[in-house]
């Protein structure tokens, strides 16, 4: 890559890949960027290393990479792109979530920052993508955690869906449809046997969450008047025959 010259798309994807890792907290080593891109290991080591050169990423002393202020300014545009466009797909043109998000991955690396800002501009510059990830950085949240790591017996609201969830289009589906929107209220009943799964009541729907999924879910504790039970439309749940629910096959 030249200086000045164009990110490939697979380039751009890699920074985003390290941006989204660091937002979860996860180690943004080679494997797991190559994980996440599903891509060869090898793959994402040249492609990091033709970052490091450029000066998009620096490489820590321990195996991490991290984005340099030149990387994170890009990571952030398209990003912000991405999360506009899912905003739109969903809102204007009613596209389910795991839909948006695979049409909002392609147009992300080809809208111009003025069309990005048009977006923002005809739908009021929103806070966040369908799934409470923040457009802007004042929108986060500090005191977010997982909800694996939510006390039982407390009240919590959902902040955000993880990125790194996004990628799956039927986890996104089953949370769509369960109502895991932002601002819906979850109680931690208990954690079940080896903390493999959560028992939780959302939306009045008593749900045992394997913990790999519940993990992906960031909330906030409940203030009064936050949350589901304080009015926020939290969509329709699906049901199945028997009074279970749906939930998705990850085999």
């Amino acid at each position: 890559m030249k200086q000045g010259a164009s990110l490939t798309t697979p380039v751009e994807d890699c920074l985003i890949a390290i941006a989204t890792l660091r937002d979860d907290q996860i180690p943004s080593i080679p494997a797991r960027i190559a994980e996440h891109l599903e891509i060869s290991q090898p793959s994402a080591g040249e492609t990091l290393k033709r970052l490091q050169r450029d000066g998009y990423v620096v490489h820590d002393e321990g195996r991490e990479y991290r984005l340099s202020a030149k990387g994170q300014e890009v990571a952030d545009r398209l990003m912000r792109r991405h999360r506009l466009i899912e905003r739109w797909l969903t809102d204007v043109l009613n596209l389910d979530w795991a839909s948006a998000h695979v049409e909002a991955h392609r147009l992300e690396h080809s809208v111009s920052d003025l069309v990005a800002e048009q977006l923002a501009v005809s739908m009021g510059y929103p806070d966040s993508c369908p799934h409470g990830n923040p457009i802007t950085n004042e929108a986060r949240d500090p005191s977010a955690r997982r909800l694996t790591e939510a006390e039982a017996g407390h009240e919590f609201v959902l902040h955000r869906i993880s990125e790194v969830a996004e990628d799956n289009g039927e986890l996104m589906t089953y949370y769509e449809q369960m109502g895991f929107r932002p601002g819906a209220r979850i109680r931690v009943r208990d954690h079940g046997p080896m903390d493999r799964a959560l028992n939780i009541t959302v939306n009045a729907h008593d749900l045992t969450l394997a913990s790999e999924w519940a993990s992906f879910l960031w909330v906030s504790p409940a203030g009064p008047g936050q949350g589901a039970a304080g009015g926020v439309d939290v969509g329709v749940v699906a049901e199945v025959p028997g009074g279970g629910v749906a939930a998705p096959s990850l085999s």
